[in-house]
């Protein structure tokens, strides 16, 4: 197992490879990560170097990809009151925390069937202040958005497998209009 300079982190992927070899049930295992991810988020030293990390939309850091178990460990570091697309991750979970800085939570419910292909009628479900420390588990196809709220914000997402192996759905509220996406541009960042 490849070893980072902060005791954290290694912590963390040692804890996430526990978890994953009891082979629980899906819903059981992605809740799971909930607690290791907020034990990682508490880490000071983990949280200062994130403060070192550049800002740049359409980036996610790959902090980890797990050659055993294909989870995938990135970290997004977000301009000043970034404003996310509504999006899902189609068929893959992602554990997502607040490292610093404070964000908001939307989660929307899809009120259409989908029978008019290329368009979806969303409705605001639920509106979540998630300050640093916060963590959330987004099932599969689940609609959210998140924005922030702080002059600069640091999330670390644990996800089922590496963004841009599959599709996600993007959602426009404005227009109600659709479209497909891989995700964001993957870059290597040394922990």
């Amino acid at each position: 197992m490849t070893q980072y300079q902060n005791r954290a982190f290694n912590q963390f992927i040692t804890n996430m490879h526990e978890l994953f070899a009891k082979k629980l049930p899906e819903v059981q295992q992605w809740e799971g990560v909930k607690p290791l991810l907020s034990s990682l988020l508490e880490d000071q030293e983990f949280q200062r170097k994130s403060r070192d990390w550049v800002k740049k939309k359409g980036r996610e850091y790959i902090l980890h990809h797990d050659t055993k178990y294909d989870f995938f460990v990135g970290a997004l570091v977000r301009e000043p009151k970034h404003v996310a697309m509504a999006h899902d991750h189609g068929p893959t979970w992602t554990i997502y925390g607040v490292l610093d800085g404070d964000e908001i939570t939307h989660i929307y419910e899809r009120l259409d069937n989908g029978e008019n292909e290329g368009y979806a009628k969303l409705e605001l479900k639920t509106r979540t202040e998630a300050p640093a420390g916060s963590v959330d588990v987004v099932p599969p196809y689940v609609i959210h958005a998140e924005k922030g709220s702080s002059e600069r914000s640091v999330a670390i997402t644990v996800r089922t497998t590496k963004p841009g192996s599959y599709d996600q759905t993007m959602f426009n509220l404005e227009t109600g209009k659709t479209g497909i996406s891989r995700g964001l541009e993957l870059i290597p960042l040394a922990v």
